[in-house]
């Protein structure tokens, strides 16, 4: 029952689309503000090259809990600690859906709340953000799992009960 699943390349797009940026606009600039976009490109480049390492990020799920690792940093949580998985739409402007995320709140039982963590979770309606959608569009991931969360908790789990499920043609 246990699955990985390994970050997209979407990311790369962005690289390429800043990179595309420094270049159309460095004849434009004085040498002041091009140093700068040059040291912040370097730092760009550095940071997806560590998200490009094999290894580096990748969602692991079984029948206990799943683990998230994100820049050779796991973190582990068990299913009884999550009440629900979330669909977020991050927002340009307030109103310009640019990007969906899949984001998870904690059940009572979670020890490592503080009363920090309870107000920014209530603020921002989820606890954690999952840092990538996996390869995955963000509904099918949250489908993913709140199914596995549902089997675990609870048994087979019900399709009708998981608000976002398409509803397939009779």
């Amino acid at each position: 029952m246990e699955r990985c699943l390994n970050p997209g390349r979407r990311r790369l797009g962005l690289f390429f689309g800043f990179l595309l940026w420094i270049v159309v606009t460095a004849p434009a600039v004085r040498t002041g503000v091009w140093m700068l976009s040059f040291i912040c490109g370097v730092g760009v480049i550095i940071l997806f090259g560590m998200s490009l390492v094999p290894g580096a990020g990748w969602l692991k799920l079984n029948s206990q809990g799943f683990t998230v690792r994100h820049w050779f940093q796991d973190n582990t949580y068990r299913w009884t600690d999550v009440k629900e998985f979330k669909l977020i739409t991050h927002r340009y402007m307030g109103f310009i859906p640019i990007h969906r995320s899949v984001g998870f709140t904690f059940s009572e039982s979670y020890p490592k709340r503080n009363v920090v963590s309870r107000i920014v979770g209530a603020l921002a309606s989820f606890d954690r953000n999952l840092p990538d959608n996996y390869g995955m569009k963000a509904r099918d991931l949250a489908l993913l799992l709140e199914s596995y969360r549902r089997e675990a908790v609870s048994g087979a789990p019900s399709r009708s009960e998981v608000p976002w499920a398409p509803i397939e043609p009779k």
